[in-house]
This record gives C-alpha cells, structure tokens and sequence, in this order.
C-alpha cells in the first residue's frame, strides 16, 4: 500500500471509529498526476475489497469500509 493509498483508507477508518458511515476525501490536488494517483489508490482499495465507492466526482470521493477493511483497519491499530 503506497502512501495515498495508505493516507485515505486510514482516513476513512478513523471517520468509521468516529461514528461515521461514510468518509468524503477531497482531493488536495487536481493534476492530471495526483488525479492519476488518486485513482490508482481508489481501485486498489476497491480491488482488495477494503472500500466501496458510494460517490466520486472531479474533487472527492465518498467511502464506505468493508468488513475486511475494518478488519485491516482494527489489525493496523495494535
């Protein structure tokens, strides 16, 4: 898991431990490279089946954990 990736889903389990359902990640760039990235990171975190994307526009992304992710999630915190 490479830095963005590891940056947004971590994000996204701290909202979960917070109470929240779903986590908005807003861009903090909109280069054609960090969009690339961004993107990248995005599929990864679907492919694993750690996140479900419920909404994605040109400046977020809207998330929801997994099972697995909050699993992951829970593991990475020890």
């Amino acid at each position: 898991m490479n830095k963005i990736t590891k940056t947004i889903f971590e994000r996204a389990y701290q909202s979960y431990l917070c109470g929240g359902d779903v986590y908005t990640y807003r861009f903090e760039s909109k280069s054609a490279l960090m969009m690339k990235k961004y993107e990248e990171a995005i599929a990864y975190l679907e492919q694993n089946n750690l996140v479900l994307v419920k909404f994605k526009s040109d400046d977020k992304v809207r998330l929801v954990l997994t099972d697995e992710g909050i699993e992951l999630g829970n593991s990475m915190s020890v």
